[in-house]
Order: structure tokens, then sequence, then C-alpha cells
């Protein structure tokens, strides 16, 4: 894999876009509202949670870093990655307790809930240890389709066998550009399988 490509897959699946295509699988099986839209309304629905997900986060990330001089995602040291990690975290929270309510479909609120819990994880590990986070991302988004081909439909193992391939290419994407060591890929990999599993496992039909 050549660098240049390296990047461009580092960018295309950066952790800060995961939520985007964990809902779109969501949507996929209808999970997303607790009651049926027309097709115009959905759309926007899916666009507001673009927004909420990714873009929101990502705007008080690089809010919170300008504070210390960093103008990109891939400058910041462990501290940074720690401060980053939080603030993903409390913003996940707030959008968890903003979308308690009946409106919203109970298996939404679950992966919100589970990308809180994601970077709560990944603040914590950020105070001694170095992960992936793009790899960790991959690994959350792995457990969902998982977690909704278990649910609703078997034919989710294409979807399941896609995301494992695009995880790899992630992987090897990070080790190409030398952001990461295999050591912190992999921790990165396992921590965020077993994180993502403990959520569903221990909070599917509880919320």
């Amino acid at each position: 894999m050549t660098r240049r490509l390296a990047k461009i897959i580092s960018l295309i699946f950066h952790p800060i876009f995961v939520p985007i295509y964990g809902i779109f699988a969501i949507a996929n099986l209808h999970l997303v509202v607790a009651s049926k839209m027309n097709a115009q309304n959905e759309v926007f629905l899916l666009s507001m949670y673009c927004v909420l997900l990714s873009i929101l986060p990502l705007f008080w990330v690089m809010f919170t870093l300008q504070k210390y001089s960093v103008k990109k995602l891939s400058e910041i040291s462990l501290p940074e990655r720690r401060i980053a990690a939080w603030v993903l975290c409390l913003v996940y929270g707030l959008e968890f307790w903003f979308l308690g309510n009946y409106f919203f479909h109970s298996f939404l609120r679950l992966f919100v809930l589970a990308l809180c819990m994601s970077s709560g994880v990944l603040a914590m590990l950020s105070s001694f240890k170095k992960v992936s986070f793009h790899v960790f991302g991959w690994a959350g988004l792995l457990v969902l389709v998982a977690v909704l081909g278990a649910k609703k439909s078997p034919m989710f193992i294409f979807l399941i066998l896609a995301v494992l391939l695009i995880t790899g290419l992630v992987a090897s994407a990070r080790l190409t550009l030398n952001a990461h060591t295999k050591q912190e890929v992999y921790l990165g990999f396992i921590t965020g399988l077993l994180c993502n599993i403990a959520v569903y496992l221990f909070f599917d039909g509880r919320i």
C-alpha cells in the first residue's frame, strides 16, 4: 500500500465518521425511529443524525484542541488524545440523554450509548497507552453490524465481511503511515471489540 492510498483510506474511514456508517446500517433495518415516516422526513432525520453524531463532535474536538495549538487531529499527542476522547464521551453522553424520547427507536439510543462508553474507555486508555482510534472505531462498527445481523437479517453477513475488510485496510493504512505500531493497532482492535460487545450484551433491552 502506498502512503498516498493510506492517507486516503485514513481520511475516508476516519473514526469521527464511523457514527455515520453506523446510522445508515441501523437505518437499513428501520431501527432509527419508533414510528413510520415518509421518505422525505426520514432523509431529513438521517441527515440530522449525521450532524449530531459526527460533525458536531468533530467541531467540539477541534474547538477544544485549538487551545493546545493543535490544528490537525493527526498531530495530537497522548494527553491531547485523552482530552479529545473525553470531549467525545461528553458530547455523545449529552446526545444519549437528548434521545431519551419515545419517538426514537431504542436501538439508536443503544448505539449512541456504545459511542459514549467507547469514547470513555478510549480516554482512560489514553491516560497511559496510545491506541489506534481508527481501528478501535471500526472494531466497534464491526460489533454493531454483527448485532444487527443476529437481530434482524442473516444477510448482514455480507456487511460484516465488508466492515471486517475495511477494518483490515484501515489497520494496514495506519501502519503504512507509521501512525501506530502493530501493538497499538492490535490493542485498538481488541479493546474496541470487547468494549462494544460488553455494551450491547449488558444494555440491550435495558434502555
